[in-house]
């Protein structure tokens, strides 16, 4: 998203205006130690939305009575700034045109601040228009009070816009906040939002998709509970036609079972021509043949059920030895010793061996008999399989038994009323208005209905996966990461790489924000295990670069602001620059020369700021071609003790510096001499 910062500032308990003002593209605060170069990145930071106030400590904290930000999104102008008194509020305040002349302390009415949440989230609006991400509802339910997952924050934005001082060369981490995993995992998450891969429909599409799912697969089972349910009223209608079809008197069946259950409906109009009172053949016996078959099935049954129950007893008893068993074998031991004393003849005084051989004999038996006890195989977990296989039989047979006792009671019944002179037609109405009872509900399981709702989900299903499809989330991060390691490859080719490592060939992954040396023969060599210095902090630009030049090249579509921070890169090559007092850099570079020479050091301080003249030319020179090929570039802030540097594309160095040389001021003036305002 096209962002540019017009200005950083602190307005003092005094009320007095201390403004850092920047422009588009390059733009580099200069200076000394102590004052408060670092501390902008933090102003910044605090000023969008950071919950703790990083600001060194120092003379500017104690100083500060107001921090803001005047920035414009995609041309709005805004001012956004925090008191750190009022900790859980934030301000913000829309202009038409920044004007700097307006600022002062009067400018942060108490009425433009608002709690920090909500603050984040109307920042947040500037960038992007989403307000759900869930993809899945039934995830929603099972977090506390129903609530909605974490959607994209403002904050998030800083993983891709801050490279600190403690960072910007850093071997172990490569992105601000991804110490803290719930943050990293957050960040990565949000990804495809942050590069226009998606939209608030991709999400609302997706909760349809699970909810359309979940109707399928309620319909699903709602097919198969009308089966179950036909089955088991299809089980039933079997016995009541065949009672009333002997009830009738009919040796042969005048509607078999099968047409009956295949048309419910059509089989109760035929049913009703048949089962008529002058049908009714009173010298029949089909009926007592009926209630023979049934008494005779009731039998079958009822000595199936009696062996299936012996089985039962018989298995138990089993499993009772079996556990009694392994009691007494546990309990068992055989003997460790055996005393036996010599037997010897009364008369003759001869010992004699034999008695000995058959007790050693037998203390091998016993413990080899023991042995074969200890190792004897469990046999409760097969007989309790058994037990359960033959119980689940009884049960059906158990069933099945009751269904022919109330078959056979029901006829008993019906003769019974017969001898008290009702009528037999009378009985065999009440049989067909059950057994018609039975083919409505039948009818009433038709899946027809079913099926058509089922088309019609899975119709609308399709739609939205076809929809889905569009927009192809993991192919579009993998061109992403595609075009992030072709602009790498550019890149980095301008930046002094040691020699094992050039051709440099970095490759970056945004699903899983991995950057690793790809090695001629394709060993991936990571940032932690590359050596030196100056390779971690190439690694660091190179990859930022890379990524805001795909933000740029995204225009709109990308909510990523277009402002990166570099806090001292230069740190690689003057460590000893963080006691930088010197009223000049060149003063301060004579010291280091020096320095080194009283250290042996080898390499040339000539050197080195050759190596930060072509890092700061390489920032211009990307920016330009930026402005150029885009129409704006991303606005790159450096905070650094280098100075009067000579760029190799033409550019004046001190066009880049535009007045924030802080050599005999700070931010707050005059210089401090508290340390820690670096």
């Amino acid at each position: 998203m096209k962002t540019l910062i017009h200005e950083i500032g602190v307005i003092d308990k005094q009320g007095i205006k201390h403004p850092v003002n920047f422009k588009a593209g390059l733009n580099v605060v200069t200076g000394k130690s102590s004052t408060g170069k670092s501390a902008l990145i933090e102003i910044f930071d605090y000023c969008f939305g950071s919950g703790e106030n990083t600001i060194p400590k120092g003379v500017i904290t104690i100083s500060a009575d107001i921090y803001y930000v005047a920035l414009a999104v995609n041309e709005q102008d805004m001012v956004i700034a925090r008191d750190p008194d009022l900790a859980s509020k934030a301000f913000f305040r829309r202009v038409e045109a920044f004007n700097t002349t307006e600022i002062d302390r009067a400018y942060f009415n108490a009425s433009y601040f608002r709690p920090l949440d909500e603050y984040k989230k109307h920042l947040r609006d500037f960038f992007l228009d989403i307000d759900d991400v869930d993809e899945s509802l039934a995830a929603r339910t099972n977090r506390r009070f129903n609530q909605k997952a974490p959607t994209p924050s403002v904050r998030s934005f800083s993983s891709y816009m801050l490279q600190h001082q403690n960072l910007v060369a850093n071997k172990h981490a490569l992105f601000y906040r991804f110490d803290e995993k719930a943050k990293r995992d957050q960040a990565i998450e949000h990804t495809k939002i942050f590069l226009g891969l998606v939209d608030q429909k991709f999400f609302h599409l997706y909760q349809e998709k699970e909810r359309l799912n979940a109707e399928v697969k309620r319909l699903e089972r709602q097919k198969e509970t009308n089966k179950l349910t036909s089955e088991s009223f299809k089980q039933r209608v079997g016995p009541v036609l065949s009672q009333l079809y002997a009830s009738m008197g009919f040796k042969e069946e005048p509607l078999s079972l099968d047409k009956v259950l295949r048309h419910p409906q059509d089989a109760k109009d035929k049913l009703d021509g048949i089962i008529v009172a002058e049908k009714i053949n009173h010298n029949s016996d089909a009926i007592t043949q009926r209630y023979a078959q049934l008494k005779q099935a009731r039998n079958q049954k009822t000595a199936e059920l009696r062996q299936l129950q012996r089985q039962a007893f018989s298995i138990n008893k089993h499993i009772h030895e079996e556990e009694r068993f392994v009691d007494n074998v546990k309990q068992f031991s055989s003997p460790k010793h055996v005393h036996i004393s010599a037997s010897v003849c009364p008369f003759c005084q001869t010992e004699k061996d034999s008695l000995r051989e058959s007790a050693e004999k037998l203390q091998q038996a016993i413990t080899k008999v023991s042995g074969n006890l200890a190792q004897a195989r469990p046999m409760k977990a097969k007989f309790e399989s058994s037990l359960v296989e033959v119980q689940r039989t009884s049960e059906v047979v158990s069933r099945a038994l009751s269904e022919l006792n109330h078959q056979i009671t029901e006829i008993e019944k019906n003769e019974k009323q017969l001898t008290e002179q009702k009528s037999l037609y009378e009985s065999i109405v009440m049989q067909k208005a059950k057994l018609f009872a039975l083919l409505d509900t039948l009818n009433m399981v038709d899946d027809s209905e079913l099926e058509k709702e089922t088309r019609e989900v899975k119709k609308q299903l399709k739609q939205i996966t076809d929809e889905l499809k569009e927009y192809d989330v993991e192919k579009g991060l993998a061109r992403a990461s595609v075009k992030v390691n072709e602009y790498m490859a550019e890149i980095g080719s301008h930046f002094e790489f040691e020699a094992s490592y050039k051709p440099i060939n970095l490759h970056f992954s945004f699903e899983t924000f991995d950057l690793y040396h790809l090695t001629p023969d394709d060993e991936k060599i990571y940032l932690r295990s590359m050596g030196s210095g100056a390779n971690w902090l190439y690694c660091h630009v190179t990859l930022f670069l890379a990524l805001h030049k795909y933000f740029a090249e995204l225009g709109d579509k990308c909510a990523i602001p277009s402002v990166l921070f570099l806090d001292q890169p230069t740190q690689v090559y003057f460590p000893n620059f963080n006691r930088d007092n010197s009223a000049t850099f060149e003063e301060q570079k004579n010291q280091e020369t020096e320095q080194r020479k009283a250290l042996h050091v080898g390499q040339s301080v000539d050197e080195d700021i050759k190596a930060v003249e072509n890092l700061f030319s390489q920032l211009s020179i990307y920016c330009n071609d930026l402005k150029s090929n885009n129409g704006f570039s991303p606005q790159i802030i450096v905070t650094d003790h280098a100075d009067n540097l000579t760029l190799s594309n033409g550019v004046e160095f001190e066009s880049l510096v535009n007045g924030n040389r802080w050599r005999t001021r700070g931010l707050i003036e005059p210089v401090p001499e508290i340390k820690g305002d670096s």
